[in-house]
């Protein structure tokens, strides 16, 4: 009867502590607009440690599908490019400088994946990937950057301006 009363008490438990961590305020990623088209950006990488584009414009809580696409030579282990949209307020090269030592995590340190908000894969020469998110909610610039080693400190940053 105890381990009855015992299993009841834990399952209320944990319910309660589900809705409760549900209801903290903490709203996930943004709802997408239903009356915009789907954004979709292009962005490439080079041996530079450049990228093509360093301002790409979106407007809030729009859908975004980006490509990147590595047009460099060099190999991955050298020359691999990821793209990195941050949050308002993160500082890239200390964002970056964080993530040296997780080449298993695209040089992305799982402690800081709260102020990503969409990153691809590091990619090798010839390779391409595209990737699907919803714009955030609030407007501003965006940081995005390559969080290879060194890519940042070389100029491989840009912003993601969100208008209204």
């Amino acid at each position: 009867m105890n381990t009855k009363h015992s299993l009841i008490r834990f399952g209320f438990a944990t319910l309660l502590a589900a809705v409760t961590l549900t209801g903290c305020g903490q709203s996930g990623p943004p709802v997408a607009r239903d009356d915009l088209p789907v954004k979709k950006l292009e962005i490439t990488g080079n041996d530079k440690m450049k990228f093509n584009v360093t301002k790409l414009e979106a407007q809030a809580r729009q859908r975004i599908e980006l490509t990147l696409k590595n047009v460099g030579s060099m190999p991955k282990q050298s020359m691999g490019h990821n793209w990195c949209l941050l949050t308002l307020g993160t500082d890239p090269k200390a964002f970056a400088e964080a993530g040296l030592a997780a080449a298993s995590t695209d040089y992305i340190t799982p402690d800081r994946m709260n102020e990503v908000i969409a990153h691809t894969k590091i990619l090798g020469p010839g390779e391409s990937e595209t990737i699907t998110f919803t714009a955030p909610a609030k407007p501003g610039s965006y940081p995005y950057i390559c969080t290879f080693p060194g890519h940042v400190a070389a100029g491989m940053k840009g912003v993601l301006e969100i208008s209204e």
